[in-house]
């Protein structure tokens, strides 16, 4: 019987919990420092009275199942050399939106809320979500294919757009407009003023113009990628997640905001988002679990 300790590491935050008499138990969430994180998982195993195998990563970055460099930390996760220094059996790591993809099998049905009804034929999957960064993975197939689509520059000139901002040497890539930091670059940029993301969402759902506008635009943007991705790999269910869309659910779920995805797609393709499934993980540890699924394909 396997015994992990799972580790769920963000750009902000670090969640974990332990795995043991195939049990999962101890979830919680912390910040550490880039320097502590190593100390931090010696910590933890040193402190759980079962031994410790294995231990399960899922990090923002590329992963090449050997290291993963962190987009959003100066870090590099190396498997082999956790795996000695921790003296452990193995290390396994995973890229963390192919982490939520993976949740997928630990989830119940009660984690997803729909917020678009469709009539997918086929289970190719989008999973997206803006953060400190943006995560983006696809399932089709049934194989789950991590991306770096967050990191790509091509889509932002057009995005601002949305928002009445020009071309801006501040919004190069993507996640640089559709991430938590995004939004409160964006809302300095069009009214002058920083708020944190946060602010701009509870504002935005008081009602008030100004994050309203911020925030409406923002899920704008994020359909119109969306769309884009549907498009471009015939995907006919999507699952949005991550704490920022969770916090907005009354705006994501409006019927204005449902009206965004057949008006931001080519109307000659509007049927096949019309067939297309959009659910809102609210599960708060997705990565977590993921790290579960991963393990038992161990």
């Amino acid at each position: 019987m396997k015994s992990a300790l799972l580790i769920d590491l963000g750009g902000t935050n670090v969640r974990r919990a332990f795995f043991t008499k195939n049990t999962l138990s101890n979830i919680s969430k912390e910040k550490i420092s880039d320097d502590d994180f190593i100390p931090f998982l010696q910590r933890l195993i040193d402190e759980q009275k079962s031994e410790i195998d294995y231990l399960v990563i899922a990090a923002a970055g590329p992963n090449n199942h050997v290291s993963i460099n962190l987009t959003n930390r100066n870090l590099l996760i190396e498997a082999n050399e956790l795996t000695s220094k921790l003296g452990l059996k193995k290390c396994l790591l995973l890229n963390d939106w192919e982490a939520v993809a993976h949740s997928l099998k630990e989830l119940t049905k009660k984690s997803l809320l729909k917020i678009k009804n469709g009539t997918p034929s086929n289970e190719n999957t989008l999973l997206i979500g803006p953060g400190t960064g943006l995560g983006v993975t696809l399932i089709i197939n049934n194989q789950i294919i991590p991306t770096e689509f967050g990191n790509t520059l091509s889509p932002t000139k057009n995005m601002l757009e949305n928002f009445g901002l020009e071309k801006n040497e501040e919004f190069l890539s993507l996640e640089s407009i559709l991430s938590g930091p995004g939004m409160e670059k964006l809302y300095k940029e069009k009214f002058g003023k920083k708020l944190s993301s946060e602010r701009i969402i509870s504002c935005a759902l008081a009602g008030n113009n100004d994050e309203f506008f911020i925030v409406d635009n923002f899920l704008k943007t994020l359909i119109s990628i969306t769309n884009d991705l549907v498009l471009a790999f015939s995907c006919e269910k999507v699952v949005f997640g991550g704490s920022i869309l969770n916090s907005i659910k009354p705006i994501l779920t409006s019927e204005k905001t449902l009206n965004y995805f057949p008006s931001e797609i080519n109307p000659k393709y509007s049927s096949l988002i019309g067939k297309t499934q959009v659910d809102l993980l609210t599960e708060d540890e997705p990565g977590i679990f993921g790290c579960l699924a991963f393990l038992k394909t161990k």
